[in-house]
């Protein structure tokens, strides 16, 4: 009887068996909704928050994919279709906050942020120190994005006059064609997309106020699997 060779079987036995649990620990896949938000998350759904989400969520085991859709859709879906469990990158608002008063999110710990302003032109700068300042102004904004509380409250009274469209590329393009006299934008998209745009690059600045430092979250679906899957991101940090 050979031991030795019975003993390196049940050895290998072992080591494949535990290979497979945890080819199959990582093999948990899950599906997340997201955006085209340059340089944060690319066409392809590639991009730095992208990065960073699968990142995190590898290291608790989960293999993610993500599919990027306008951001309404990329919204309904994830708190509507129990397909999609979570939608980002989000800012945190506590009248979504299914933890306090709201229902739609089970917001993820910030896995990155976003420092929040206005666009402006050169020659035409906007001054502000105080919300009020900004009744002033007309102000472009992105139709569903979070801004900052205070300002989206403003704007919900009729206080401060905006301009809705779908993206912050046609924003810029108002902005530089004089339709609007600021628009809110993140710094580093702005950035980004000014980087192709040569000639608004050069008619085109950043506010030196901030209007917020956002951090940058999934909304997972209120629901047990999304509550289990928030979870294990916010631990996996």
């Amino acid at each position: 009887m050979n031991l030795g060779r019975k003993t390196r079987s049940l050895a290998a036995t072992i080591a494949c068996g535990a290979s497979l649990l945890a080819a199959q620990a990582m093999a948990e896949p899950v599906q997340l909704t997201t955006l085209e938000w340059p340089p944060y998350v690319n066409a392809d759904g590639s991009g730095t928050s992208t990065d960073r989400v699968i990142e995190i969520l590898k290291g608790a085991g989960i293999e993610a994919t993500v599919r990027v859709f306008p951001w309404n859709r990329a919204v309904n879906l994830a708190a509507k279709d129990p397909a999609w469990l979570g939608v980002y990158p989000e800012y945190y608002a506590e009248t979504d906050d299914a933890d306090k008063a709201g229902e739609r999110c089970l917001y993820s710990n910030s896995f990155g942020t976003s420092p929040v302003g206005f666009v402006q032109r050169i020659d035409a700068p906007i001054s502000w120190s105080d919300h009020a300042d900004l009744t002033e102004y007309s102000i472009g904004v992105v139709a569903g994005y979070l801004n900052e509380e205070h300002f989206d409250t403003m704007v919900a009274n009729g206080e401060i006059k905006t301009e809705e469209v779908a993206s912050d590329e046609a924003n810029l393009k108002k902005l530089g064609a004089g339709r609007i006299d600021a628009a809110v934008i993140d710094r580093e998209v702005m950035a980004h997309l000014l980087a192709t745009m040569p000639k608004l690059a050069s008619q085109l600045e950043f506010n030196a106020q901030p209007l917020a430092e956002h951090g940058l979250h999934i909304c997972f679906e209120n629901s047990e699997a999304g509550r289990d899957l928030r979870d294990k991101f916010n631990a996996a940090f």
